[in-house]
């Protein structure tokens, strides 16, 4: 694959011309993580806005208890981080690969200039930032007002929307995601999220291994 064929990938990306392609291009270095590698930490100088060309990124912050606290998992096409653009200041939370992943990284003052530059581009990130500001609310909203139960469900339907291939039999996901990283995103314990599901596998809305896994999504609306 081209290098421009690789930017028309990304999201953020879609709809340029190749003049504009090539303008990007010029900017972005790819960088490589192994599983486990931090990409930043919380705090840290802001350097650069990073896409997703392979892989995923999980975003979490931590507490004054040292309690890791979730706040996304993104895959290929997105963009992180969603905030800070055109002001300075260090990352709002750390982001760590969760498998071998392929990043192209902008750094900063050049990626306001191209924000400048291409209002385009600069549309697609309100939007973008509008879309992760509604789905922020929409979580809130769910560890305010849902049970143990109908928080797992969520957060379910929130993977196959976000991450999930829909197919003849189900929405297939391979997503390495823990029970405990689970509970770190509902605000639940380890030991809850895996009652509740194994208890969807019983129902028949989940089946396959922890990595990959199918969702039934008629019987997820039902449960």
């Amino acid at each position: 694959m081209d290098a421009l064929q690789m930017l028309r990938e990304i999201e953020l990306f879609r709809g340029l011309t190749a003049e504009e392609l090539q303008r990007v291009h010029v900017l972005a270095a790819e960088r490589r993580f192994e599983r486990g590698e931090y990409v930043f930490m919380e705090g840290d100088e802001r350097e650069a806005v990073y896409f997703i060309r392979r892989g995923l990124i999980k975003i979490f912050k931590v507490d004054e208890q040292g309690r890791e606290h979730i706040v996304n998992i993104l895959g290929g096409g997105q963009m992180f981080p969603h905030v800070g653009f055109f002001q300075e200041g260090p990352y709002p939370g750390t982001a760590q690969a969760m498998e071998r992943s392929i990043l192209l990284a902008i750094r900063t003052a050049a990626f306001d200039n191209l924000l400048v530059e291409y209002p385009d581009i600069a549309r697609k990130v309100m939007r973008v930032m509008g879309q992760r500001i509604l789905q922020l609310q929409a979580k809130l909203q769910e560890l305010a007002v849902f049970d143990a139960r109908e928080r797992v469900v969520a957060l379910i339907r929130h993977f196959a929307e976000e991450h999930g291939e829909v197919r003849p039999d189900g929405v297939y996901l391979r997503l390495p995601v823990t029970h405990g990283e689970m509970a770190r995103m509902v605000g639940m314990t380890r030991e809850s999220v895996n009652r509740i599901w194994n208890q969807l596998r019983r129902e028949g809305v989940l089946r396959g291994h922890r990595d990959e896994w199918m969702v039934h999504l008629d019987r997820l609306r039902r449960a």
